[in-house]
Parts: C-alpha cells; sequence; structure tokens
C-alpha cells in the first residue's frame, strides 16, 4: 500500500490571516461589478490587475471582507471566481498555482475559522445508532456511526452545518477523513458489538490508495474484524462518475470490507447504480418508509423495491422508522432490517447486546 501522504486528505490549511492583497478573477463583468460595487460600500477600494481584482486586506478583516462578498454575488458566481490571497510583496506567478481556490472555498475558510480549528483538533464525537431485525426488532444486528462537532466551549455542532462549510472550503476531504478515523477507533472503543455502519462520501475519496490507506490502518490498530465493517455511500444524488464510484468500492471490497448504499427511492441516482455497484447492503430513503401504512404508491415501490434488492442478493434497510404502523408494515413486506427513532434514537454508547 502506497506510503506517501495524502496533500488533501492529511493536511489541514489554516484559516486565512495576515496582511496582504487578495486576487479575485471573477466569470463575469458583471460579477466584478457587483463585487467591485459591495466592496466600495464597505470602504474597501478594489483595483484591477489584468484581469483581476485586487482587494487590500488587513490581518483581522478577512472575515469581513469575506462576508460582503458572499453577500454580493450568487453562490454559483462565487464558485465560478478564482482568487489568491498573497502577502504584501508578492505578486502572482506560476509558483503560486496550487494555492489558487475557488473564491467559494476562501470565503468558508474565512468565515468557517471554527471548522479549520475543530479538524486540526479532532473536535468530533460519535453517536451510534442501532439497527434491528424487522422480524425481532428487540434484536440489533448493527450500529451506524454519526458524526457530531464539538465547539470551543463543548457546545455540539450539527452535521449539516459542518458538512455545509466543509463543501464550500474545499475541506470535504480532510472532513470525512477524520469522521471515518474517529468512528473506527470510537467503535472498537465503545465495544460495539454485530456489524458498524460507517458513512463515507464518495467525492472525498479521489484515489483509494492514497484517500483511503488511513481508514484501513485505523481498522487493523482497532482490531476490528473487516467483515464487521460496512461501509456506507452518502449523498448518492450527487454522484456523476459512477466508474470512479466503482473503483473505490471494489478497493473496499478487496479490502474484506462490506458496501451500503443509502436513500435508495429517494432520486434515481441510488438506483441506477444498483447493477453496476451490488452493493451488500441498501437503505430505503426515508421519505419513502414513514408513513408508509397509509400510502398505497409508497407501498407498492417498496415491495418492488424489496423485491428487485433480494433478486440481486441485496439485503435492505428501512430507515426512518418512526411509527409502530410503518414497523408492522415494513415486517410484511419481506425488509431485513429496520432503523429511526421509534426504535432507538442516535446515543453515545452503543445498546449492549447485537446478532
Amino acid at each position: 500500500m502506497c506510503a506517501q501522504a495524502c496533500p488533501r486528505c492529511e493536511q489541514i490549511p489554516d484559516a486565512p490571516h495576515g496582511d496582504g492583497r487578495l486576487f479575485v478573477w471573477p466569470p463575469l463583468g458583471h460579477t466584478a461589478g457587483k463585487l467591485r460595487r459591495a466592496l466600495t460600500a464597505a470602504n474597501v477600494v478594489p483595483e484591477t490587475q489584468d484581469g483581476a481584482l485586487v482587494v487590500p486586506v488587513t490581518g483581522d478583516s478577512h472575515q469581513t471582507l469575506a462576508t460582503v462578498m458572499d453577500a454580493a454575488i450568487t453562490l454559483s458566481e462565487c464558485r465560478d471566481s478564482r482568487s489568491l490571497f498573497l502577502r504584501d510583496g508578492e505578486q502572482p506567478s506560476v509558483a503560486h498555482l496550487a494555492q489558487v481556490m475557488g473564491l467559494d472555498a476562501y470565503i468558508a475558510r474565512a468565515k468557517g475559522g471554527w471548522l479549520l480549528d475543530m479538524i486540526g483538533s479532532g473536535r468530533v464525537r460519535t453517536l451510534f445508532q442501532p439497527i434491528f431485525h424487522v422480524a425481532d426488532p428487540s434484536r440489533v444486528f448493527a450500529h451506524e456511526c454519526l458524526l457530531r462537532g464539538v465547539g470551543p466551549e463543548g457546545n455540539e455542532i450539527p452535521p449539516g452545518e459542518i458538512f455545509d462549510i466543509a463543501r464550500r472550503a474545499d475541506l470535504l476531504f480532510a472532513l470525512d477523513r477524520l469522521a471515518r478515523t474517529t468512528h473506527v477507533a470510537n467503535a472498537a472503543a465503545s465495544r460495539v458489538p454485530g456489524h458498524i455502519f460507517i458513512n463515507f462520501t464518495p467525492s472525498a475519496v479521489y484515489d483509494p490508495a492514497f484517500c483511503l490507506r488511513t481508514t484501513v490502518a485505523a481498522v487493523e490498530k482497532a482490531g476490528l474484524d473487516r467483515s464487521r465493517i460496512v461501509f456506507e455511500v452518502i449523498e448518492t444524488e450527487l454522484i456523476n462518475d459512477a466508474a470512479h464510484l466503482a473503483g473505490v468500492l471494489r478497493y473496499y471490497r478487496d479490502a474484506g470490507f462490506k458496501i451500503a448504499l443509502d436513500d435508495l427511492g429517494g432520486g434515481y441516482a441510488s438506483l441506477g447504480l444498483l447493477p453496476t455497484l451490488k452493493p451488500d447492503f441498501v437503505k430505503l430513503d426515508r421519505s419513502l418508509v414513514d408513513g408508509v401504512h397509509t400510502h398505497p404508491i409508497q407501498s407498492v415501490v417498496i415491495e418492488r423495491l424489496v423485491q428487485m434488492a433480494h433478486d440481486l442478493d441485496i439485503l435492505i434497510v428501512a430507515e426512518g422508522v418512526e411509527q409502530a404502523e410503518d414497523l408492522a408494515w415494513l415486517q410484511t413486506c419481506g425488509a431485513d432490517f429496520v432503523q429511526g427513532f421509534l426504535l432507538a434514537r442516535p446515543a453515545p454508547a452503543p445498546l449492549v447486546t447485537a446478532s
């Protein structure tokens, strides 16, 4: 296995700081005009140099400037603009190409210094939510590991906020790696019984040999049986390269792990991936499961999905079970496992027994 460090997964950048100049290359003159007007109104007068807006920045003004620019243009314009911060006296050159980033990433890092600090210090924790046998909901089959951030004062930061900022700041690689290795260590320390579901974002893995070696090493260090680990693909609607994902999953399978596909039925993407990826488990999207006992169309869709999955030797997990009537219906439709607040909420410790 490759011993080199992965520069995107294992190196945490600093938040923008210090005196200097921010070079911004907007995609359109219209975008440049909006930025210029907003900055001028904030008493910051940008110059123009070779098609770039050059914004003077002092050490404590990065966050303020980021807020001004974020409000001035659309998210699409922000993503399409490029940016480069240089200290006073430096001029942009070919040597700085690796430092150029989307303006969206600069803004997110300037406004989200707390996230950089959280990732750098490893301030995250794991909650465990059980997955039960549908035929006997008193029997635990597995636990899903769920990420929560920990603020400087010990406050909990929800995953949606963490991943939204990480995606904008181009920190998804580092965050996803931290989540995987933390979950492995915490699952081992908590002696989680049965299977262990660990989420991962496919877009955060660009080369399995680089990006996943730390995860495999963490499993080995923890002494966990690889066959108990199920890597769960999330955000299937954002997958635009099925061949790349198939390569990532092949790496996991060849290493002895199992695979789950999330949100089946929540959109066309996950359904279309089934023949190519052939996961060991699929999770029915909660939008299909919730209230299924009173919705004939939802019930027909689930019945067909369960039949198709079983024809492909794939096990079904119905998530988002919050009503006893839905659980009773799922027990008759052939689903294999269930998960949801009706049975157990995420908790710092796993349930003791599993089978």
